[in-house]
């Protein structure tokens, strides 16, 4: 027996060594979100979204259009945009179709932040929970980028022609008063040399 004890002492601490205790979560990689298409998006467009790297068999996920600083129902698409989904046992979302909306409720995607977001229930686990389960892509809609590039475009035109020297026939108005002036001039000359001759003229056949 006293040969033993040191034997299985050995064996115990080298097993202890090499397991996880069983109180401590498996260390899962950060949830990641995958969105078919984020930029350009248009109202009423669909896209399909899938997930990874959530705690396993998790439930009752919402995933869907929101705000960014997100903090309830309200904030969300609720119209299309939103649906609850399970995570398998590895921990991966199944793929949905949303139909996204350039606004909702108050809120414009054009002139604040919008993300598809993936977040369990206040209700659903800890905060610990919460925070591990959480996830979000952010989405820009094509119209306020289009519209913001128009206007930049119709800007510069502006300035540019504003800026541009006027050339060529701009100048015709200022021509044709300088020369009006120049043949005024030499239409007085005339009327006060000519007179002048006559009266010379005249004195002399007198004489």
């Amino acid at each position: 027996m006293q040969r033993r004890i040191p034997t299985l002492t050995v064996l115990v601490t080298a097993a202890l060594a090499g397991v996880v205790p069983l109180g401590a979560a498996p260390a899962w990689a950060a949830p990641t979100l995958t969105v078919s298409k984020t930029t350009g998006l248009t109202d009423g467009a669909s896209v399909t979204v899938g997930g990874s790297g959530f705690t396993p068999n998790l439930k009752q996920i919402a995933v869907g259009q929101c705000i960014e600083e997100v903090k309830g129902p309200t904030d969300c698409n609720l119209a299309g945009g939103s649906q609850f989904v399970n995570a398998d046992a590895a921990g991966k979302l199944p793929t949905v179709t949303l139909k996204l909306a350039q606004k909702f409720g108050t809120f414009d995607c054009t002139k604040r932040t919008c993300v598809i977001a993936a977040q369990i229930l206040p209700s659903g686990g800890n905060a610990g929970d919460i925070a591990a389960n959480k996830a979000s892509v952010k989405l820009t809609f094509g119209a306020a980028a289009q519209a913001t590039t128009q206007a930049a475009q119709a800007t510069t035109a502006a300035a540019e022609a504003t800026a541009l020297p006027k050339t060529g026939p701009g100048d015709e108005p200022f021509v044709v008063v300088l020369a009006g002036s120049a043949l005024l001039t030499v239409g007085v000359g005339l009327l006060v040399i000519l007179p002048a001759r006559r009266r010379r003229a005249r004195t002399a056949e007198e004489m």
